[in-house]
């Protein structure tokens, strides 16, 4: 497995991390016993970044990954998040049919202290090497006493560094270029993949220039449509690499990624997104036919642009 330094600071991550938060949330939540597989079958693969939250299932995810690193704190890099209180939730005043209720943030220094000090009981591990906050607005980012917070928690040991997780979704640039140009964060998560290129592009480029790195979510282009991929399978064809570890190498040219975080079916999934590490990048030629399809949105019309049913991929 190959690493990376994450921006210029002191932290670096495995090509391939793992999204721990996949193991507990969405249509792939797995057991106990199941997540604790996967996670010691990463590690056994060479993966040293792990990345999690704080809100999902009580925050399960911060246990299972507490528990599979004891013991081998000094090979990994543990990322978690902050910043939803799930006490609170915001109802619309009518809600639509089948709609849930969405979770509030809370981004006071009393609050955050509080999550901080939960996450440290769950993983049961000081310091958290990249603490994040989750899906942060401009409100957020714009906040001198919540930075002032987090500037403490580094002095005291709480805290290695500071990222933001964009989000939900694609998009967020506005909030993730304050957060890299103003607020100096070692890293951002977003999602980038080859149908949804913007504005990760811009914010791999904020980022290299303020010394930070970039995390990559979605890597695998869950919201391609079947009639997509098939256009890919180029990459794949007459290679011995397979169309997900060519969509990783695809996140993985741009030089301010410092790690893909691919959520795997199983264990021989696992297996093959951790071998992309060591596979070539792609080609001149083969990027030049990737701007070509994203520009032409993949030669689809706009109502055939349905995600493909079996393409796993979940947006934390």
């Amino acid at each position: 497995m190959r690493h990376r330094q994450v921006g210029s600071g002191d932290l670096h991550a495995s090509e391939v991390g793992f999204p721990v938060w996949d193991l507990v949330a969405g249509p792939r939540a797995r057991s106990d016993e199941e997540a604790a597989g996967l996670l010691g079958a990463a590690l056994d693969l060479g993966v040293t970044w792990f990345g999690a939250t704080d809100h999902d299932d009580g925050g399960r995810a911060e246990r299972l990954l507490g528990a599979a690193v004891r013991g081998r704190r000094d090979e990994v890099t543990v990322a978690t998040t902050f910043g939803y209180d799930t006490a609170r939730r915001l109802f619309e005043p009518a809600p639509r049919e089948g709609a849930g209720a969405a979770l509030r943030h809370d981004w006071s220094p009393g609050f955050a202290g509080r999550a901080l000090d939960a996450s440290l009981r769950r993983l049961r591990l000081e310091p958290i090497d990249l603490w994040q906050l989750q899906h942060p607005g401009m409100d957020a980012i714009e906040s001198d006493e919540l930075f002032s917070f987090l500037a403490d928690q580094v002095r005291k040991g709480k805290v290695r560094h500071v990222g933001v997780v964009l989000g939900p979704g694609v998009g967020w640039a506005d909030e993730g270029i304050a957060a890299l140009r103003v607020r100096g964060v070692a890293a951002v998560e977003t999602v980038y993949n080859v149908a949804e290129q913007d504005p990760g592009r811009e914010l791999a480029s904020v980022a290299a220039g303020e010394g930070a790195g970039l995390l990559v979510r979605d890597p695998l282009a869950p919201r391609l449509t079947a009639a997509g991929r098939a256009r890919l399978e180029l990459l794949a064809r007459d290679r011995d690499q397979s169309l997900d570890q060519a969509l990783l190498r695809f996140a993985l040219a741009d030089p301010a990624v410092a790690t893909v975080l691919p959520p795997a079916t199983d264990a021989s999934h696992l297996a093959e997104l951790a071998a992309a590490a060591d596979l070539p990048p792609p080609t001149a030629e083969d990027l030049d036919r990737i701007a070509e399809l994203y520009e032409a949105r993949f030669g689809l019309a706009p109502e055939d642009r349905r995600p493909a049913a079996a393409e796993p991929g979940a947006t934390q």
